[in-house]
């Protein structure tokens, strides 16, 4: 579209002359299809150049306010205030229906905030109420400060029995009354919550130690005492117990808390013979022992009961046959009836649980405790884990099952089962700080808190970068494992010695997610500006980013905060390090065009210092572009682009940045020949010009014989008297001949056409369309795979259409056996192994090398043609000298 044709939409009557109050969604729709025509990101920001050039002198163009903003939208950019302001503006005027147009318009590219809450508003007025709960429940999940919301959207999931919707709600309302330290209210949403989920005693703890922690005094204990109260009702005195450690730990010397547990102990223990000498021996009841020693003690010495299975590092498992005061007799293999005195009991014995692992091992014999192992894996490992503290690795669990319970080869297939289970099973963590220490879990682990103990133990920032970027996408980001994440970058630009990309890194992802969240904290002291100023090397810390959203940060600072004069010398310097679109449209929008034009230039006639950019340049911008905006002639480009070819393929050879100069060589391959630019610019190109492009294929000692002559047959067709200077006529002869082909192949091909175009083609069509049926293209695997498909399939069909227009079906009649040609079968001798060597020389549809039939398109078999019967050659390849004597040549059937 040119900047006449916009200029004339922006004067229309239709736009200029017409009250807001008689706009009409259909005249914006059509401005939509206008703007659909238009192609490329660079046409749009011309497009929206000249609707704010427009804007500066028509400040109330409801066109040009329109077009700008809309296509900031398309650009996900979130320059789109232009189009806000036409919403305030229709919405002032009573005109909701074109308002609700533009919102929806922002709303898919954007969740913002501003515009959900109008686009609700709309629907309140309309009576729509399912559509503004709907947009309710997006605008909670971005609108961070919004709480009130959160229990209005809790209290209709009820009403519409969803009760685990509504406990998500009220979740979310509890972490922000908790941000905002809103103590009624945070109480009022625990009472719920306490209420709506009764046997769920370790979470709804945590959330009373989560008030304890922020609130003071009496009042924070509050919940945790409800928690007691109704544990106590129940007869659930291990609970009961929890709740009043939870306190003490809190406040040592809370004297009621001390009183409760005593209570409660005497509860659980109540048929304990030993109970009163425990307490009394432990001080438990007493204010001036420390309670936490106390606690420890009084365990201790309750655990030994008639009954109990204790350990002895001399005599092994143990039972417990009697216990008094004094003594305590014990049963072990060896030692029957044993006794001993109780302080030497506590000392010298560890008591263990019924299902400790040694006291299966114990009890039960081998062969059942395999069989246990192997039928129930969750099991197994749930004993292993407990019977270590609740702390193993698997190397300790493969030290007590290997070999007295299974064989090394029973482990390992055990093993692998095991690890599954580990993976899935939600009541199996790991410690926080050691992802190898296996631990079971009373409550199911959380995507928040795996998430959290994942990015504690990685090691790699970046990685660190992406767990946390994952977090945002599936976690609570209001959760206090998104917090603990959030500080470790907090503390890396706070605290330094030097500015690094990681320092710059942490700054910057910080920043974005202050401004996302206004929960978050900026880094105290720490300023873009000051670090930007420190860093030894711009270009070098740019390029050691390695998030691209960071990158993008990085070069929007940049613009914000350096010398406006310096900025596009800047965002050049650091193009050939993010190869993307950004750096250009970032330039375009600071109307930096000559500087663009510069680069271009510069990376064109520069190309082997500048060749990544020259590469991503040439696939990202097409011939027009180069011609029209950059003003560098299509033989200029091509030339620069086969020579940066044959400067890679020269790279390669010398093994100098090999993996790189790969990358550029199949990049420039494809644009060159498989996309047909070179075939599309020797269709125009005069004798002068094809020669000069033919000389340097034709030199390119690593490119593909068939592609050379191919570009010797385009230029035949287009010049057929055309001489290829420094060559012979026989290279002429075979080029002229096309792509030569035995009749078998050249069927076998049409079938293959055939097939792909009126079989796999529809399908893939039927494939694709079953896929978008999917939802969500994003996220849509098959669509992608699908697509992929596509490509595959149009490529090939490309490829082949154009094979088969340019053979030529050779019969047994046309074969020359007076030298080496096509259908030929030729002895060679070896002159240097003195080895006789037979070839059959055909084309590259019917190449075989292991059964030495050889392409006369491919490096050694071009070097064989034309030679007589009793001719000595040489020649070499790759650096390996061949030298052959022709003893004789036949016709082969064909």
């Amino acid at each position: 579209m040119n900047e006449d044709a916009i200029r004339s939409l922006l004067t229309e009557e239709a736009w200029t002359r017409t009250a807001l109050t008689t706009y009409t969604v259909p005249m914006f729709q059509e401005i939509d299809t206008t703007i659909a025509g238009i192609q490329g990101s660079e046409d749009l920001l011309e497009v929206k150049s000249i609707c704010d050039e427009h804007l500066k002198k028509n400040k109330n163009s409801i066109a040009a306010l329109y077009i700008s903003g809309i296509i900031s939208v398309m650009r996900k950019s979130f320059d789109y205030g232009n189009i806000t302001n036409l919403i305030e503006m229709f919405i002032e005027n009573g005109k909701d229906g074109i308002a609700e147009f533009l919102s929806l318009k922002v709303l898919d590219a954007f969740e913002d905030k501003y515009v959900l809450r109008i686009l609700a508003s709309i629907y309140e007025k309309q009576g729509k109420r399912e559509e503004a709960y709907a947009l309710y429940e997006r605008l909670v999940a971005v609108d961070f400060e919004e709480t009130e919301l959160l229990i209005t959207l809790a209290e209709k999931a009820l009403e519409q029995d969803q009760r685990e919707k509504a406990i998500a709600y009220y979740k979310k309302a509890f972490q922000r009354y908790l941000n905002a330290q809103s103590y009624q209210s945070v109480i009022e949403v625990f009472t719920i919550l306490f209420d709506m989920m009764p046997d769920e005693f370790p979470y709804v703890l945590s959330l009373a130690e989560r008030i304890a922690e922020k609130f003071n005094g009496e009042p924070a204990f509050k919940p945790i005492g409800a928690l007691y109260q109704r544990s106590l009702e129940h007869d659930n005195y291990d609970n009961a117990i929890d709740a009043m450690k939870t306190i003490l730990d809190f406040s040592p010397t809370n004297d009621w808390a001390r009183e409760q547990l005593v209570a409660t102990y005497k509860k659980k223990y109540a048929n304990h013979s030993r109970l009163a000498s425990c307490i009394e021996s432990s001080n438990l009841d007493k204010a001036y022992r420390d309670i936490h020693l106390a606690i420890n003690e009084f365990e201790k010495n309750i655990a030994f009961d008639k009954g109990s299975f204790v350990f002895h590092k001399s005599w092994a498992i143990g039972r417990i046959k009697e216990i008094t005061s004094e003594h305590v007799i014990i049963d072990f293999p060896s030692k029957r009836g044993h006794s001993m005195s109780l302080a030497m009991a506590f000392s010298s014995l560890q008591v263990l649980p019924a299902q400790h692992i040694w006291v299966l091992k114990s009890l039960f014999p081998k062969d059942k405790l395999k069989e246990k192992f192997i039928t129930d894996v969750p099991w197994g490992l749930r004993t292993l884990i407990q019977s270590n503290g609740n702390a193993a690795t698997l190397k300790t669990m493969k030290s007590e099952i290997v070999p007295s319970i299974l064989s090394a080869k029973e482990w390992t297939s055990w093993l692998n089962k095991a690890k599954k289970v580990l993976m899935n099973d939600p009541l199996i963590g790991f410690l926080p700080n050691a992802s190898d220490v296996y631990t079971v879990r009373e409550t199911p682990i959380s995507y928040e808190e795996k998430s959290l103990g994942i990015f504690r133990n990685e090691k790699r920032f970046y990685a660190k970068v992406k767990i946390i970027r994952d977090f945002l996408i599936n976690g609570d980001v209001e959760s206090d494992f998104f917090i603990e994440m959030v500080k470790y970058f907090r503390d890396q630009c706070s605290i330094y010695q030097g500015v690094t990309d990681q320092v710059i890194s942490s700054y910057l992802l910080v920043d974005y997610l202050a401004r996302r969240y206004p929960f978050i904290a900026r880094p105290e002291g720490a300023e873009f500006k000051h670090l930007y100023g420190m860093l030894d090397s711009i270009e070098q810390t740019f390029e050691a980013i390695e998030d691209a959203e960071l990158k993008k940060a990085f070069i929007d600072k940049v613009v914000e905060t350096e010398d406006p004069e310096r900025v596009p010398v800047v965002l050049v310097s650091l193009y050939p390090y993010y190869l993307t679109n950004y750096i250009m449209d970032t330039l375009r929008e600071q109307g930096k065009n000559r500087v663009i034009s510069d680069m271009f230039k510069k990376a064109c006639r520069n190309y082997k210092e500048n060749a990544d950019l020259f590469t991503y340049l040439s696939r990202s911008y097409d011939r027009k572009f180069w011609e029209k905006k950059i003003r560098i002639p299509f033989e200029t480009l091509i030339t620069s682009q086969l020579q940066l070819l044959d400067y890679a393929f020269n790279a390669i050879e010398a093994k100098r940045a090999t993996a790189e100069n790969k990358k550029i060589v199949k990049t420039l391959l494809t644009i060159l020949f498989d996309e047909r630019s070179l075939y599309q610019f020797l269709d125009e190109a005069n004798e002068g010009q094809a020669q000069r492009i033919n000389f340097i294929i034709q030199r390119m000692e690593s490119l593909e014989m068939s592609k050379k002559l191919e570009v010797k047959h385009v230029i035949l067709e287009r010049f057929p008297d055309f001489v290829f200077l420094g060559e012979d006529l026989d290279s002429k002869e075979m080029v002229s001949s096309g792509l030569m082909v035995t009749r078998t192949r050249y069927i076998e091909k049409q079938n293959e056409l055939d097939h792909i175009m009126n079989v796999e083609i529809p399908e893939n069509s039927k494939e694709i369309g079953a896929a978008l049926e999917l939802g969500d293209l994003r996220e849509n695997s098959e669509f992608k795979a699908a697509k992929e498909k596509q490509g595959i399939l149009n490529a090939t069909m490309v490829k082949l259409t154009d094979e088969i227009s340019r053979a030529n079906v050779i019969t047994k009649e046309q074969i020359d056996v007076s030298k080496v040609s096509f259908g030929t079968k030729v002895t060679l001798k070896n002159n240097i192994t003195g080895d006789m060597q037979e070839y059959r020389i055909l084309g590259p549809w019917e190449s075989n090398p292991n059964e030495n039939t050889i392409s006369y398109m491919a490096p050694f078999g071009a070097k064989l043609l034309n030679h007589t019967p009793g001719e000595r050659f040489t020649f070499d390849i790759n650096e390996k000298p061949y030298d052959f004597t022709v003893e004789s040549i036949e016709a082969i059937a064909i």
